[in-house]
């Protein structure tokens, strides 16, 4: 049975000793893509704000169930203290017409290349320009050289992160007031990328802030350059900042980070990045996803690798960006990281433009699906066919993930659910979820592939108990729709195996023999 939660808001459950997103009182997972923020540009954020409508109900089309949609700092916040949540209230009213739920994200600070206020003054100025514009009042982090970087805040001084703290707390409470009850808004992404002076990895002179106010307290705290970047920017910015806007609304507030390491004991790939330091600092912050970016030949074993190093403590292990071109990571990435480790999200970067493979967007500029489109929509339509369950047994021994492991490549072979063993085979571009909730209960969802499942109760007269249903969950029900189209038992092996083109969700009974 899926359990039903009380609580209809977003929230996180501990179920089994798992923590589990639910959403409208279920097991939830967050099938979404990113969108960017170039479109809406300052000094015309009225002008530009319907920017990227066209992608809501292309969005809908491709089987997501949520919209991933940065919020800028300046878009919001015009002055001090003064707010204009025009850009949330249309995202709200534009995802709701479409039948789609919203990740937002908070871009107060911004660190994918130079800068963190900063990058232009026109589409990417994510502090509002009062901030900007005073670097006495707001003063600025320096590097190792002494130079200070006008577009980098320090954030070892108090008013930066208290305006920033109080505009984040407007930016929740405008949000509960005008969503609390709809439950439009699943989750807040706090920041991106988080670093001091942007993605310049390997320039150890910038790996922390040296101002004044931040060399006194790295003196006091006697860490090394990574260590002191994530404490700052965990104890003196996201604590008080992520402690306030969750006391105004109770949403689940995730991180993302940049792929890869810079050092043994940091888990995330910039200064100031890590996973161990976020969640021990800021109790408000719910899980740190990742940003992975890889090459189409990537086996699944490479991907496990950089998921593993997310099993820290509390977090949730999930992929917050990733691929978003026509190869073959989206597809074989969203399967096994939901079956592996119960990922609340799984969000490509983006609906519009494709990465790190160039021109091959899922959405072109006219709104049609092209590219990696239909494999996306076949993934995510083959997740929601049964959602609840999904997203209730991901992360346990009660579901497998059936992925080749490397593309282009047939996969067969055994493995193990809930302790029974399972056989299969894949088609190179295949996958399968296979679910086993209780005895004598399977579900098979997935694409261009079979199990076979070994049981005594394949022969006569046990046999006629077996059942194989094609259909889909509407919350914690079955809805059968008809038979699948290849479903067998073999007497003389003793063997129910059940095949699926796709995308398709099956259900199997097998009665105990007797």
């Amino acid at each position: 049975m899926v359990p039903v939660s009380s609580d209809l808001r977003p929230h996180i459950e501990v179920v089994d000793g798992r923590r589990v997103l639910f959403v409208d009182g279920l097991p939830f997972t967050t099938l979404t893509v990113e969108i960017p923020w170039k479109r809406s540009v300052y000094g015309r954020y009225k002008e530009t704000m319907g920017g990227y409508d066209y992608l809501y109900p292309g969005a809908k089309q491709l089987g997501l169930n949520a919209l991933k949609v940065p919020v800028k700092w300046s878009q919001v916040e015009t002055g001090p203290g003064e707010y204009d949540f025009s850009y949330v209230d249309h995202a709200i009213d534009t995802a709701r017409a479409a039948g789609l739920r919203l990740v937002l994200g908070w871009f107060g600070h911004y660190a994918s290349g130079d800068g963190s206020l900063y990058r232009n003054l026109t589409t990417e100025l994510f502090a509002p320009m009062y901030v900007v514009e005073d670097a006495t009042t707001y003063p600025r982090a320096v590097d190792a050289h002494g130079v200070a970087h006008h577009n980098s805040a320090s954030y070892a001084y108090p008013r930066i992160v208290e305006r920033e703290t109080a505009a984040f707390t407007a930016f929740m409470r405008h949000i509960r007031e005008r969503d609390e009850g709809t439950y439009t808004v699943l989750m807040i992404q706090v920041e991106n990328e988080i670093a001091t002076f942007g993605l310049l990895r390997q320039d150890r002179s910038m790996w922390r802030d040296h101002s004044p106010a931040a060399n006194e307290l790295f003196a006091e705290w006697k860490l090394d350059d990574l260590a002191f970047s994530a404490r700052l920017f965990a104890r003196n910015w996201l604590r008080p900042l992520t402690d306030a806007g969750k006391a105004e609304y109770s949403l689940p507030f995730l991180c993302n980070f940049v792929g890869g390491t810079l050092a043994p004991h940091i888990v995330g790939g910039s200064p100031g990045e890590d996973v161990a330091t976020y969640l021990a600092e800021c109790p408000a912050i719910d899980f740190v996803g990742l940003n992975l970016y890889v090459g189409n030949d990537v086996s699944v074993a490479d991907f496990r690798a950089n998921l593993d190093q997310y099993r820290v403590d509390r977090n949730m292990v999930c992929i917050t960006e990733t691929n978003s071109d026509s190869g073959p990571v989206l597809p074989r990435l969203c399967f096994d990281s939901i079956a592996r480790y119960g990922s609340p999200i799984i969000a490509p970067w983006a609906l519009d433009i494709s990465y790190p493979n160039a021109h091959e967007p899922y959405v072109l500029p006219d709104g049609t699906p092209a590219h990696g489109a239909a494999a996306l929509h076949e993934t995510y339509h083959a997740v929601s066919l049964a959602a609840a369950p999904i997203a209730l047994y991901g992360g346990s021994d009660r579901i497998a993930a059936i992925v080749p492991p490397r593309p282009d490549t047939p996969h067969s072979g055994t493995t193990s659910v809930a302790g029974d063993e399972v056989r299969f085979s894949c088609a190179a571009d295949g996958r399968l979820l296979v679910v086993h909730p209780s005895p004598g209960e399977y579900l098979v969802v997935g694409c261009r592939g079979s199990i076979t499942i070994p049981t005594a109760a394949a022969v006569w007269p046990a046999c006629r108990g077996i059942r194989a249903q094609s259909g889909h969950y509407d919350g914690t029900e079955w809805i059968a729709t008809g038979e699948p189209e290849w479903f067998t038992f073999d007497q003389t092996a003793r063997t129910v195996s059940v095949s699926l083109a796709g995308p398709a969700a099956v259900r199997l009974t097998i009665p105990e023999a007797t």
